[in-house]
């Protein structure tokens, strides 16, 4: 599924496995993926509640953009400066 360009949550869920209560083993699957950039997290709130996923996961991205930001590879840890390292990235995939 391409979730390029998917909204980022504006704040965590209730269920967010990067809250306080959160699941620590799902939380551990999914920062394996989310640090090694292999995927986005989607929001799997929605889905508990037989709702479409239309987000990604505010804990998981807040997650990222602290690493990313710590390995320079992002000026600051914020959705502006992810979109606009990953835009940087696409158009060098392109050229």
């Amino acid at each position: 599924m391409n979730v390029a360009g998917w909204p980022v949550m504006a704040h965590c869920c209730a269920t967010c496995p990067f809250g306080e209560d959160g699941d620590p083993d799902l939380r551990e699957s999914v920062i394996s993926r989310i640090v090694t950039l292999q995927a986005s997290q989607i929001c799997h709130h929605p889905a508990l509640h037989g709702k479409r996923q239309t987000h990604l996961c505010r804990g998981a991205r807040t997650f990222q953009l602290t690493i990313l930001h710590r390995m320079g590879m992002i000026a600051e840890p914020a959705d502006q400066a992810f979109n606009e390292a990953s835009a940087m990235a696409m158009r060098g995939l392109k050229a």
